[in-house]
This record gives structure tokens, C-alpha cells and sequence, in this order.
């Protein structure tokens, strides 16, 4: 008999959405010892499935028919009491973003003694430092000790599945548990998992978009598509002969291999870094002298026209704010930066404005970079307009550009809420597009992206790049995108560029120790595709 027994589940929509279920007749089992891995892109149905089994539903969502059976008992026919039993202490369940599920008014240790008191369990001092052992953070006293906020993005998961952990449930649930993490952490994060899983003999239902991740650790797999599972079986099966063409897409859409040059750039620099250094102060207490932080330091790179170069590593290593010493949203204290003839760091305030014009950026969060109160052709119009381009130009141009990243004109009419994740992202290539820049700057434009659209983007902006002779700094913290569109790599660790080249060849032979190990954190990094089902360049 299995651990958890999903029938027929079908969830209703509230009306006036896209589709009339969230999840329409979905059947899957889980078992002890095993991990399930649910794929899909956003909008599936994977976290509404998941909502169900942990009755943590919102209301607009309502279950149709089908059944969720878990130690012989239906979820869906239990009291809320009862569920609140069963949630926490026999399913417990990793969030996808922990600083949101993390009480940010409350010391770490005492969420996780919470855990343990709410259903009836001493939260002993003692107690609680061994599940913060248990998931390997380091410095147990100073991490209970710690509110959220204080710790990095790696270390919030693993508090997060301290607490799933707490009452050791039979059923574990993680959705998306690794999305926004670099790649050594998200390696660390799922190792984690599946040696708890192991060493507990749980049965694990992790939700992801990745086909890399499922490669690392799935038993497994089901494959969700607009609230159905169109392809379910075994890990290898699924991974290696994929069936329905929805799979196949998903699996053509990871990035393997790194591009290779046909020519390597020779054309003028475009941008030239000299020994350019930033460090941020923090206080040292009352009293006591402020302390440096080096961000980036002594820092050398030559842009050419027409390539695009990657700038990787992991969060903290400096990336963005070696861009942002570019782009003068930061001043470094020392170096030069050299675009064209013009030293930008010696410029003026009031003599930034032409180059503003020739140097756009993409950033990371195109919602948070996009004014929620204008209509999309008016905030692409804007940069050309206070460049002195007439209004009624300046919104055709917007129109035009927005068919060039491959959205409908009417488009230009609607709000970003509107749009999906990945469509504010082309509205935000359109915007940098707008100027006509010789120097574009895309810092992490597809972390929070499904694969598929992932894919779409990194194809637009090679497009893009060929058609429009651009030249790109492209800031990433994942290898796999970096070798798909990047001719050059350069590697930051801690401020420092440790290793630069050819993409194909750092790839190859990495010669640093730090380039090595981002390398090996690479998800299903020794799986590759099926012929045909692979994104090689």
C-alpha cells in the first residue's frame, strides 16, 4: 500500500481564468523511501496539487471530485482540526521562497521550538540545536540566535527544513526548494535532502521546473501540463526516452553545452576595466570604527564589439556591482572604466546623460523595475522622449520594438501585472532596446524564469545580438545559461575575476579550484538528453 494515494484530484478555477481547472484529474502515488518529482512550468498545477495534499487550499480554490489517501485516511473529507495534526507532524512541507515563510519578527530558534510546541512537543533548547545540526548550518548558537534576515538565501532553506523536519513526518513536500539559489548551494540543498530522505526513509514530493534537478535526485518522475499529467514513469524512462512532445520540449529547453566561437571577437574594445575596486562600509558598533567590505576588487576585463561576455558566480561575489560601477549606479574608488575614449569614472554627474543612451541594462526583476501605474508603450517611449525624440515617434518606435521581442502590439495598451514573468522580461529587453545602445548590460535576465522560457529569452537576445550588432555583459550565477550564449567567460569569487577565457574552454579545463566546483554544482550536470532532445549550439 503506498504512503500517499492521489486519485483523480480535479480543483476548480474561480471563473474568468484561462482554463476551468487548476488541476483536472490528477492520479499519482508516493511510497516510503522514494522521491516523486513533479515537473512543469509555472501555471501547471504542481503547487495547487501540493496546496491540496497539505489543505493549505486558498479559498477561491475549490475541489471538484478525486481523493488524497494518506495512511488510509482521506485528506479531503478531514475536520480542519484533525488536518492540523497531520500538517507538520506526519507532512511536513519546505516552501519555495523561506524569507516569506519565515516569521521576520522572530529569532530562528524560536520558529523551529514553535514547531515542536504547537503540537504538543517540548521545544527544548537542545532539541532545537539538533535540527539546526541535522541540516548542516554552521555556528548552531549564533543561527538560533539570528533573525532571518541575517542569514543568506542557502542557510534561510535550511532553516526551512529544519522545521519540515522537526516532528519527522512520513511525507515530505518541497516546492521549488532550490529555484533562486546559486548552484553550489542548490547542490548542497538537494544532497541534504535526499540523505534526510534516505537516512529517515520518507517519502519525498518535490515540485520543480528543472529537469537537471529531477536528473540529480528523482526516483520518479510526473510531468504536469496546464493541470494535467501528461507523462509520468520512471526516472531514467522519462529523462532518457521521453514520450509526449510537452517533455521533450521541457528536457530540449536545458541547457549542455557550452558555445564554441567560430571567430574569436577581434573587433575594438568596447568597454575596458583597469584595476577597478568597490568596497561598502558597515558599522562596527558603537564606538568602534566602521569595517570595509571588499566588493569588487581589482577588477580587469575588455569587452569587445559584438561578443557577448559572461560575468559568473555566486550571489555576494560581486557581479552586480561591477555592473552597477558601469552603469555609475555605484562609484568605485579606484580604476578606470573605459567605454570608448571616455574614462567614466572620472565623469561628471551632469555629463553621464549621451551615455545613458549608449549603455542600457536589463535587470534582474523586470516587475520591480517597472513602473506598475504606466502602460507598457509608455514606459519603453520614455528614454527615447527625454532623448528629445518626439512622443508620437517615440510610441511607434515602442510598438516596433515590442514585435521585435515577439509581443503583440496591443501589448503597448496594458499594464505590467498583465503579463507573465517571462513577458515582462522582453518588455524589459524592449525598454533597454529603446536607445539603440552600443553596450548592453543583462544582469541575471532569466534567473526566476521557467526552463522553456528561459530558453525563449536566451534565444531572443542571440538574435537580438547578431541582428543588432550588440555588445553584451552577461551577469549569471547558473554555468548552464552562461554556456549558452556567452562567447566569454569571466569568473568572480569574493570581488576577484579568478579565472577568464573561452566559454568551451573553461568549460573543458577549468584552471581554479572555485571555477572547478561551480562546475560539479551543476544539476544533472553528468546526464545528458537524447539525441534531438538536447539545446546544443
Amino acid at each position: 500500500m503506498s504512503l500517499l494515494d492521489v486519485r483523480n484530484l480535479t480543483i476548480a478555477l474561480p471563473p474568468g481564468a484561462d482554463r476551468a481547472h487548476a488541476v483536472e484529474d490528477v492520479s499519482f502515488t508516493l511510497d516510503a523511501g522514494e522521491i516523486l518529482c513533479i515537473v512543469g512550468e509555472s501555471g501547471s498545477g504542481k503547487s495547487v496539487s501540493a496546496g491540496a495534499i497539505m489543505g493549505l487550499l486558498p479559498p477561491a480554490l475549490g475541489v471538484v471530485r478525486g481523493s488524497i489517501v494518506f495512511e488510509g485516511r482521506d485528506l479531503l473529507g478531514l475536520a480542519p482540526t484533525a488536518m492540523r495534526l497531520l500538517r507538520g507532524s506526519r507532512i511536513g512541507m519546505i516552501f519555495q521562497e523561506p524569507m516569506t515563510a519565515l516569521n521576520p519578527l522572530m529569532r530562528v530558534g524560536e520558529q523551529i521550538a514553535e514547531v515542536l510546541k504547537v503540537h504538543g512537543v517540548g521545544g527544548s533548547a537542545a532539541r532545537v540545536r539538533e535540527l539546526i545540526e541535522a541540516v548542516q548550518l554552521p555556528d548552531p548558537e549564533r543561527i538560533t540566535r539570528s533573525y532571518p534576515h541575517l542569514l543568506s538565501g542557502g542557510q534561510r532553506q535550511r532553516v526551512m527544513i529544519a522545521m519540515a523536519l522537526a516532528l519527522e513526518p512520513a511525507v515530505l513536500i518541497a516546492d521549488e526548494p532550490t529555484t533562486a539559489l546559486d548552484v553550489t548551494t542548490q547542490m548542497q540543498i538537494l544532497g541534504l535532502i535526499k540523505e534526510i530522505q534516505s537516512r529517515r526513509g520518507m517519502g519525498v514530493l518535490f515540485i520543480t521546473h528543472d529537469f537537471g534537478v529531477v536528473a540529480e535526485i528523482a526516483d520518479r518522475v510526473a510531468v504536469m501540463q496546464y493541470g494535467r499529467i501528461v507523462e509520468a514513469g520512471p526516472a531514467a524512462q522519462v529523462l532518457n526516452a521521453p514520450q509526449h512532445s510537452y517533455t521533450q520540449a521541457l528536457i530540449a529547453a536545458v541547457p549542455h553545452r557550452a558555445r564554441a566561437l567560430a571567430t574569436p571577437p577581434n573587433g575594438p574594445p568596447v568597454l575596458e576595466l583597469i584595476g577597478v575596486r568597490k568596497t561598502y562600509w558597515r558599522s562596527g558598533g558603537l564606538f568602534a570604527p566602521r569595517i570595509g567590505v571588499p566588493a569588487v576588487q581589482d577588477a580587469d576585463l575588455v569587452l569587445r564589439k559584438g561578443e557577448t561576455l559572461g560575468l559568473v558566480g555566486e550571489s555576494g561575489s560581486g557581479k552586480s556591482t561591477l555592473a552597477r560601477c558601469v552603469v555609475n549606479l555605484v562609484k568605485p574608488e579606484e580604476g578606470a572604466i573605459r567605454f570608448g575614449d571616455t574614462d567614466l569614472r572620472r565623469l561628471m554627474r551632469r555629463h553621464w546623460k549621451p551615455f545613458r543612451k549608449r549603455i542600457q541594462m536589463i535587470f534582474q526583476d523586470p516587475f520591480a523595475s517597472l513602473n506598475p501605474r504606466r502602460r507598457v508603450g509608455d514606459i519603453i517611449a520614455e528614454g527615447p522622449i527625454s532623448h528629445g525624440m518626439a512622443r508620437a515617434a517615440a510610441l511607434r518606435r515602442a510598438g516596433e520594438l515590442l514585435a521585435l521581442v515577439q509581443l503583440d502590439a496591443g501589448a503597448a495598451e496594458r499594464f505590467p501585472h498583465e503579463f507573465s514573468g517571462g513577458q515582462r522580461q522582453r518588455i524589459g529587453i524592449a525598454r533597454a532596446l529603446a536607445l539603440e545602445p552600443e553596450l548592453l548590460i543583462a544582469d541575471e535576465p532569466v534567473s526566476a524564469l521557467d526552463v522553456s522560457v528561459q530558453a525563449q529569452i536566451l534565444a531572443l537576445l542571440e538574435d537580438l545580438r547578431q541582428r543588432l550588432g550588440l555588445t553584451m555583459l552577461f551577469i549569471t550565477h547558473d554555468l548552464r545559461v552562461a554556456a549558452q550564449v556567452c562567447g566569454r567567460v569571466a569568473v568572480m569569487q569574493r570581488g576577484v575575476i579568478v579565472e577568464q577565457g573561452a566559454t568551451a574552454e573553461v568549460f573543458a579545463a577549468p584552471r581554479h579550484p572555485y571555477t572547478q566546483s561551480l562546475l560539479d554544482s551543476i544539476p544533472g550536470r553528468h546526464w545528458l538528453p537524447p539525441v534531438g532532445q538536447h539545446s546544443s549550439r
